[in-house]
């Protein structure tokens, strides 16, 4: 179990709930774990307990909105939009761990949506990034029949719902927890753009994306219809001077999916070393 904790957004203070895994000696790094949309933090704990264990700190911390970050009230009167989730909530991460632990490194492991908004952290004081099922949701990103449901959520199903509901359910579709209407609403507009989250970044002199030059590794699943490679490939031109590398995880055991890598601890040793090993200076590194 993590220390539960309250970080202060950047900007506008919105607090928010969090949790902090220490390491049993003297951390080496420091490891913000950015979710997925409409995911609970709580989901990451497995995995944060784990880099603990290999002796950096670990941060997971929920966005305005969701779990421990959702205020007392409807869902439909939160104020929240997609880009507040990047230059707000893990923004004002970033700035908390970089007060309480400041001579570490700071490392990113992003799956999915917390993978998009690595580049609105701007200027970008990571060290390495590590990518889990993630690409962009543009539409165009997509093949096949997953196309033409993107079209249909972006132009028609999104617009409805948000409408008729006043946010977005995603508890009544087993997809996780309900969404602020702000939030929902952006990322459709983001997927009907072929520049994606850069259509926020571009007016405001690209941000981190155009500037972040530190590896990143960007994992894709091979059975996940959320985050094909097609839709990593086009998140990774999003970054382009980023060192990156790509590589796939097979189904060896059973389905993986766009969720399942963060249930299944034999596939975190590789990955964690490979992020820790590029993040930590050289003296610091003492793969375990």
């Amino acid at each position: 179990m993590g220390e539960p904790v309250r970080i202060p957004a950047r900007g506008d203070g919105f607090v928010l709930g969090g949790e902090l895994f220490l390491p049993e000696g003297p951390p080496r790094a420091m490891v913000l774990i950015a979710g997925a949309m409409a995911v609970r933090a709580s989901y990451y704990a497995a995995l944060a307990g784990y880099v603990a264990s290999q002796g950096a700190v670990a941060l997971i911390v929920d966005y305005r909105g969701i779990g421990a970050s959702r205020p007392p009230g409807r869902l439909q009167d939160v104020r929240a939009s997609f880009h507040d989730w990047g230059v707000s909530d893990l923004a004002g991460a970033v700035d908390w761990l970089a007060q309480r632990f400041p001579d570490l490194p700071l490392l990113w492991v992003g799956h999915s949506a917390g993978a998009q908004l690595m580049g609105l952290v701007h200027p970008s004081p990571v060290r390495a990034a590590l990518f889990v099922a993630a690409g962009t949701a543009w539409w165009n990103a997509y093949r096949g029949r997953s196309r033409a449901v993107m079209l249909a959520l972006w132009y028609a199903v999104f617009p409805v719902v948000l409408t008729l509901k006043g946010y977005l359910p995603m508890r009544r579709f087993r997809q996780g927890e309900d969404v602020p209407r702000g939030v929902a609403r952006e990322w459709a507009r983001w997927g009907r753009d072929r520049r994606y989250v850069f259509s926020y970044a571009e007016p405001r002199g690209g941000m981190a994306y155009t500037t972040y030059g530190g590896p990143l590794l960007a994992l894709t699943i091979a059975d996940d219809s959320y985050a094909p490679p097609s839709a990593t490939t086009h998140l990774l031109s999003l970054y382009p001077r980023a060192q990156a590398e790509r590589q796939t995880v097979s189904a060896q055991s059973g389905p993986i999916g766009h969720f399942g890598f963060f249930r299944q601890p034999g596939l975190w040793p590789t990955p964690v070393r490979w992020l820790l090993s590029h993040g930590c200076p050289p003296r610091a590194r003492h793969l375990g």
